[in-house]
């Protein structure tokens, strides 16, 4: 399960004896390393009957490695990971939709966690597709050739600023009306036109789609949909398991992940029978 940016993550680890009962350890310390490579150190977690817990501060997001090592009496070790979401550019649907979308009680929430995972993971197939769908702030140096710069990511909402390198002059809009030099963006494909004679330049940037259009809305929740109750069919054993073959094969196939319906409300069908590049 992933945890929001700013959760306290519950970890938690019980030390056992040689017979198996749980019992303490003479030492037991935790390593959390975070995604920049610095590291959160509990030197010594106290614990009580072999239980110990402590409750992590989430600071970045990302995935951190976790690390109990129990030292001493009942020594061992212990390695996990725990997944941080991003607080800008989550998933672009709401857990409180996707429910109704699936027909279930609003007022229970034993299924909430898991299914905040297939949403997560099935807005990143549409993003993965069709470019940034959720609003995200972007920072991107560039060098201009011959007045032009692409931005990597898109599609373009609006760009918040565009500064010189080096030295950070923050650069305004172009004005023709008033004669201001400056960058003029040409669409939302990320096409920064800009004068010339400029070298390199720092572009912050807001990518996505805003309004949300509601094409990706129904075909996100469609998408969920179909994770979802494949994933409880799976679990219910009514679909046989796979030999090792039959599942590349099975991973290979597109219209298991993304259903004929969902590829025709984001366009992909009409893009491919015109043998149409995707763009953003």
């Amino acid at each position: 399960m992933s945890f929001d940016l700013g959760d306290p993550v519950p970890l938690s680890i019980t030390i056992t004896n040689a017979s198996g009962a749980p019992e303490n350890a003479g030492n037991v310390a935790l390593t959390i390393t975070l995604p920049d490579g610095t590291t959160h150190i509990e030197a010594s977690v106290p614990g009580t009957d072999g239980a110990y817990n402590f409750d992590y501060p989430t600071v970045q997001a990302g995935v951190h490695r976790v690390r109990w090592l129990a030292t001493g009496a009942n020594a061992s070790a212990y390695t996990d990971v725990i997944d941080v979401e991003p607080a800008e550019g989550a998933p672009f649907l709401s857990l409180a939709d996707t429910k109704h979308h699936l027909k279930k009680d609003p007022q229970l929430s034993e299924d909430d966690e898991a299914l905040r995972g297939f949403i997560g993971a099935g807005c990143q197939i549409i993003e993965d597709r069709m470019g940034h769908v959720s609003p995200l702030t972007i920072v991107s140096d560039r060098s201009a050739r011959r007045g032009v710069v692409v931005l990597p990511e898109r599609p373009v909402i609006s760009i918040t600023s565009v500064m010189r390198l080096p030295g950070g002059e923050v650069v305004p809009q172009a004005d023709p009306l008033a004669g201001t030099d400056g960058w003029t963006l040409e669409h939302a494909e990320g096409v920064l036109r800009v004068p010339a004679w400029w070298g390199d330049v720092r572009i912050t940037y807001r990518v996505g789609r805003s309004p949300l259009p509601q094409n990706f809305r129904l075909a996100g929740l469609d998408l969920i949909k179909h994770l979802w109750q494949g994933s409880q069919h799976n679990q219910a054993g009514g679909r046989p398991a796979l030999g090792d073959s039959d599942a590349i094969a099975a991973a290979s196939m597109r219209p298991y992940a993304l259903p004929y319906r969902v590829s025709e409300l984001l366009g992909l069908k009409r893009h491919q029978e015109r043998d149409e590049p995707l763009v953003g």
